[in-house]
């Protein structure tokens, strides 16, 4: 698959697991706090990653499942760190300027689960999906 191919494919899907990741996070909201909810939805996100870049984005199904599974598991460890961070971060700076609670989460957590994209992107092709590991 030619590389800006293989990009558009990892957005596209990272796009749909982003976007269940946000829609999980704002049902979980109903029922934990915003930090709780967004280690739940980071888990939604995290397992429907995995399956659609491993069929769609780097054609990993011949090869060892659980072994990526891990691989997959630490790489987004850190993703988790970085999501974490800046939405904590940027809920309490835009609640200043958004008196909307829930409009400013939602924005914060947005633009948190997109930090690590690019990050994810090479981490996922040179380490997790990497053919000879």
């Amino acid at each position: 698959m030619n590389k800006n191919r293989q990009f558009l494919y990892f957005l596209t899907s990272g796009g749909l697991a982003a976007g269940l990741n946000i829609f999980s996070r704002i049902i979980f909201s109903n029922f934990f706090s915003y930090e709780v909810a967004i280690i739940l939805a980071f888990l939604v996100g995290l397992t429907s990653g995995f399956v659609l870049m491993r069929y769609f984005v780097f054609d990993g199904k011949r090869d060892d499942v659980s072994g990526q599974a891990i691989r997959y598991i630490f790489v987004n460890i850190l993703a988790i760190a970085q999501t974490f961070i800046v939405s904590i971060f940027l809920k309490d700076l835009i609640i200043k300027f958004y008196p909307i609670y829930a409009l400013a989460e939602l924005i914060a957590h947005t633009i948190g689960v997109l930090v690590p994209v690019i990050t994810s992107f090479f981490a996922h092709k040179w380490y997790t999906f990497r053919k000879d590991i």
